[in-house]
């Protein structure tokens, strides 16, 4: 998640919005008013961070988080036995490629999560309907180009990546234009702390994947019926948090200049997002360029099971990375100990996931993909190393968004060239293809983590701005709290 700007002054606008008199009151701090510092009567925001509030939602988010994740991995599990290594390589690099373009609408729900939080602090609830109606146009058409763009690449997408027919590239672009509806409500969910409707449409998309996808190949369609049910999911896990949260509040006066702002900083988390997500999924989309079809898929179930790494070390990060938004105000001790904490969380992960992968990645491979893929344990160390690398690029790279610091996109984007380049010409066989992501990724680990820890340099102490001073000092004292 990105850092929200929350520096303002009296007579300015937040975020493209103007404030009434008390609601600028309940930023800045006037004596009398509802400041978070003063604790009377208390903010959203400082009730929102402490302990009992702070650990039910993180439980809810995380959880949530978790077990759309056991159904991504039983999607995978269940629809490799089906459909054999040929079809499965296919779909493991149509879901990798929808993994990469994905992270447009990610972009999107990161800047949602910013307005409809700002709009939560100050108590505005009642605008948030009227916001998602409005850039919910704006999204549409984000949307059609997307899935036009992607129809109209389909042929030479196809015929670099080996997918046959083209219409399940058309497929595959209709399920990411309407998750970019799905994205942009998760992330409002958030802000507006809406997280049961954040939590069901996480869990809905899960489970319907599992249900729609395996039932369509057990009625033979296929690869084309497992990408139907992919679309399927999109459409009721966007409806179950869209619609309610565009549903009735004000009507607030269209404002191109917001929209102009909105997308200047969705491009910066775009930019960022779009480099990461590259590092995690590119290695797939050249296999199935270079390798033969079975080989493919092989690649594609060890990358599964690898891939645990990242996704569990991520789990914390939306507890951890807008405490660390905060803390920044605060003082370096309490951005400090956070730092450490998503330090130390990455490093257990990672140590734990290689003491089990290594020993027992025979049976890991047998257990969830069964026998026809014994060939993908031969693959499943070196992919654990390299994803136990990207876990560690992965976090500092959350915690440098949250904290506003943009300045390690230069450094992501530049291995990811190097490692496109080196996959496309030396990547022939798996162990090179892996050796070029591993070489490369482990000179980007250093880098992040000097960046991050350069970040407590920047901290910005006791800020004259009351809305930052309250929300630093309401971190500072849950992070004392919370962390040795």
């Amino acid at each position: 998640m990105g850092a929200t700007d929350n520096h303002c002054m009296a007579g300015q606008s937040t975020g493209g919005f103007e404030l009434t008199p008390p609601q600028m009151d309940l930023i800045e701090g006037t004596p009398g008013t509802a400041n978070p510092a003063r604790g009377s009567p208390k903010s959203p925001v400082t009730m929102a961070l402490g302990p009992r509030d702070l650990s039910g939602n993180a439980t809810l988010v995380m959880g949530s988080a978790l077990v759309a994740n056991v159904f991504s991995y039983l999607f995978h599990f269940t629809l490799s036995r089906k459909l054999g290594p040929n079809a499965y390589g296919t779909l493991a690099t149509l879901i990798a490629f929808a993994a990469m373009v994905g992270v447009i609408g990610a972009s999107l729900g990161t800047v949602a999560m910013q307005e409809t939080a700002r709009m939560w602090s100050s108590r505005r609830e009642q605008d948030i309907a009227s916001f998602l109606r409005q850039h919910g146009w704006t999204v549409g058409a984000l949307a059609a180009a997307l899935i036009i763009g992607l129809g109209i690449l389909s042929a030479p997408l196809s015929s670099y990546l080996q997918v046959s027919p083209e219409s399940l590239w058309w497929l595959l672009a209709l399920y990411a234009g309407i998750s970019l509806f799905g994205n942009f409500g998760r992330g409002a969910a958030q802000g507006a702390h809406r997280f049961t409707l954040f939590a069901g449409s996480l869990i809905a998309e899960g489970a319907s994947k599992v249900g729609l996808a395996l039932s369509l190949v057990v009625m033979g369609l296929g690869l084309a019926g497992a990408v139907v049910g992919l679309v399927g999911s999109a459409v009721l896990s966007t409806a179950i948090v869209y619609v309610p949260l565009a549903l009735g509040g004000s009507h607030l006066p269209s404002n191109g200049d917001k929209t102009i702002d909105l997308g200047r900083r969705a491009t910066k988390i775009l930019a960022v997002a779009a480099t990461t997500s590259g590092l995690l999924y590119a290695d797939m989309l050249f296999a199935k360029h270079h390798f033969a079809a079975a080989q493919a898929g092989f690649f594609g179930a060890a990358g599964t099971v690898a891939r645990v790494i990242p996704y569990g070390a991520a789990l914390a990060m939306p507890l951890l990375a807008p405490l660390a938004a905060a803390a920044k105000h605060a003082t370096r001790a309490s951005l400090g100990r956070i730092l450490l904490l998503v330090a130390l969380n990455v490093a257990s992960f990672i140590a734990v996931s290689l003491a089990v992968i290594f020993p027992f990645g025979s049976w890991l491979i047998h257990l969830t993909y069964g026998p026809m893929f014994a060939p993908s344990v031969a693959m499943l160390r070196l992919y654990a190393v390299d994803e136990s690398l990207l876990a560690a690029v992965l976090v500092a790279v959350t915690y440098l968004v949250a904290i506003g610091d943009y300045s390690v996109l230069k450094y992501v984007l530049a291995i990811l060239i190097l490692e496109a380049a080196g996959m496309a010409v030396f990547g022939t066989t798996p162990s090179r293809l892996l050796g070029v992501a591993i070489s490369l990724n482990g000179l980007l680990v250093p880098i992040v983590w000097v960046l991050a820890l350069r970040s407590l340099r920047d901290v910005t102490g006791d800020s004259t701005h009351g809305f930052d001073k309250g929300a630093g000092e309401a971190s500072q004292n849950i992070a004392q709290e919370w962390l040795p």
